[in-house]
């Protein structure tokens, strides 16, 4: 089982690239009682959120993923600086800059990982697959690779939750409020930069037999 990716300054590039992390969720503290008694309605829909609720967090929702690293795949490497321990935003360079040349491999899946970090770039295919479904909670912005003719783009994951608020170090789980999840489809957790999809998004992608992605993939447990 893979750990978790957290946001931090130093380390080994190449060992925290292959981070990952297998998620659950943590209901939270409950509502303060309300000073007007409840009507019958009201007694009945928080009833029904409860159940709702509970019924979401009895199975595994949420899916990390990050790529592969099958044989021979192709990984890249910028033309401008980029810092290591960070998810690309709208405003980095790279992202108005997005030229790259070839550092390894010679063949380009769908997912093609940048050398000792954990971004990629995603192919036209997983791109259509993500639009076609109507995915929310991540940008993409057009790449170039030298020397590959194939359609690339580059990958934001734009929308936050959490942040973890219990972690199990020897299980690799974390916990996280599901209230601060606005039900997005991608998002990555505060403070960290895995990247993490829907059980709606996993399916899609495997659907369509994307290649070179890995999903986190054992059951979590929510006490």
């Amino acid at each position: 089982m893979r750990a978790m990716a957290t946001d931090r300054s130093g380390g080994d590039d190449k060992e925290n690239r292959n981070n990952t992390m297998h998620i659950s969720v943590f209901c939270g503290a409950s509502l303060p009682h309300s000073a007007t008694p409840l009507t019958s309605a009201e007694k009945m829909q928080k009833l029904n959120n409860k159940l709702n609720r509970n019924k979401l967090i009895m199975e595994q929702i949420f899916y990390g993923f990050y790529p592969k690293h099958q044989w021979r795949e192709l990984q890249i490497e910028p033309a401008v600086h980029y810092y290591s321990f960070k998810l690309l935003e709208e405003n980095d360079p790279i992202v108005s800059d997005s030229r790259y040349t070839v550092s390894k491999g010679t063949k380009p899946y769908d997912i093609v990982p940048y050398l000792n970090w954990s971004q990629f770039l995603i192919s036209e295919r997983l791109k259509n697959v993500l639009e076609e479904g109507q995915f929310n909670g991540f940008k993409c912005f057009p790449a170039e690779i030298e020397g590959v003719t194939e359609k690339y783009y580059g990958w934001l994951n734009i929308n936050e939750a959490g942040p973890i608020i219990k972690e199990d170090r020897d299980a690799d789980i974390v916990w996280f409020d599901l209230n601060t999840w606005k039900d997005y489809d991608v998002f990555h957790l505060k403070g960290t930069y895995t990247n993490i999809c829907t059980k709606e998004v996993k399916e899609a992608i495997e659907n369509a037999a994307i290649t070179n992605i890995e999903f986190s993939s054992e059951y979590i447990g929510v006490a």
